[in-house]
């Protein structure tokens, strides 16, 4: 199983595309955002430089989630481009279960969730100048990562749901409806009563919340970690489903 991990992670990072919308963009978007809407505050009075914090931070957590969500959900709607290639029929033929296949790509989106996590982060401390504790960092960084899990679980259902051409689209479609619709680019608060309803359930929103409850109180609010845990299971139920009526092993379809 390590053999077939290492080699899927290889295959991953040597996308650039990959790297680039899950790691950069979101360390870009971080500073850009920041110093742009915030960056006036920051040398002014204590309270424009409390203010601040306040908006680097939260935006921080913001693409925290971000990254690590078009991570989780590029490592593992991959599958169903793997089935249309043949590359998984191929895998059939050695005497890796199935069911390790399928759980190599779960750990493979975990894993690519975390760079996208501390990269972020860094940017975070060294470019904007956010102030956390370093245990509140420890956790901000370990619940971020661990709240990734909804999204690799998704990535799966649509992997084993949606054929090649379906799967391209869906993520790209679902990237951002969850990061603008869940308040991920411009805070919930500020969307239309409707709107912010629709934020509220969204787990991209959820998600968010939980690092920024992280970040303020050391610890993440029980409510966002019992909506994504609810949500990663219904995923990965709805995943096994999926899967015992589209075989994982074939070309197409």
């Amino acid at each position: 199983m390590t053999d077939l991990l290492v080699f899927q992670l290889r295959r991953v990072l040597r996308n650039w595309q990959f790297v680039l919308f899950s790691v950069l963009l979101p360390a870009a978007f971080t500073v850009f955002f920041t110093q742009v809407f915030g960056g006036q505050a920051a040398g002014g009075t204590a309270q424009d430089r409390a203010d601040f914090q306040r908006y680097a931070t939260d935006y921080m957590v913001s693409m925290m989630a971000y990254g690590a969500i078009g991570a989780a959900l590029g490592a593992t709607v991959r599958l169903a481009f793997d089935r249309h290639s043949g590359w998984l029929r191929q895998l059939r033929v050695t005497p890796v279960p199935t069911a390790r296949i399928v759980g190599v790509d779960i750990a493979v989106g975990m894993l690519l969730a975390l760079p996208s996590v501390l990269v972020v982060a860094l940017v975070g401390r060294f470019v904007n100048g956010v102030q956390l504790p370093l245990g509140t960092w420890v956790v901000l960084v370990g619940v971020m990562w661990a709240g990734a899990a909804p999204f690799v679980a998704l990535g799966l259902l649509l992997g084993l749901a949606l054929d090649e051409q379906a799967a391209g689209a869906a993520i790209g479609i679902l990237g951002v409806v969850l990061a603008a619709l869940g308040g991920l680019w411009f805070p919930a608060e500020l969307f239309p009563p409707v709107l912010r309803s629709v934020a509220h359930l969204l787990p991209s929103y959820w998600y968010g919340e939980l690092g920024r409850g992280a970040a303020a109180d050391g610890v993440p609010g029980a409510g966002a970690v019992l909506l994504l845990a609810a949500a990663a299971v219904l995923f990965a139920a709805l995943a096994g489903l999926v899967s015992r009526r589209r075989p994982l092993f074939a070309v197409s379809g």
